[in-house]
């Protein structure tokens, strides 16, 4: 699968941009990221102060799930700027 929104087929780009809106949408998904993050910062909240490593890792993990939701919005995005740019 190509990043490239030109390369793809329309078709592929609504699909995509259809499957990222109800995916976004859905309460169980939306449910199980506020769960993972509410973890995620409970974890770094009980680290000891002298544990910057752990810390850091868990920031980590706790961007990586908000990148990972907005590729779903650049899908969506992807759509609205391909319909602006071929003139819908």
């Amino acid at each position: 699968m190509s990043n490239d929104i030109y390369e793809q087929e329309i078709g592929e780009t609504e699909t995509m941009a259809e499957a990222s809106k109800q995916l976004m949408g859905s309460d169980v998904f939306n449910k199980a990221y506020e769960m993972m993050n509410h973890g995620i910062v409970e974890q770094i909240l009980q680290t000891p102060a002298e544990s910057d490593k752990e810390r850091e890792r868990l920031y980590a993990m706790f961007k990586a799930g908000q990148m990972f939701v907005q590729q779903f919005a650049t899908l969506i995005n992807n759509l609205e700027l391909r319909n602006q740019q071929e003139g819908e």
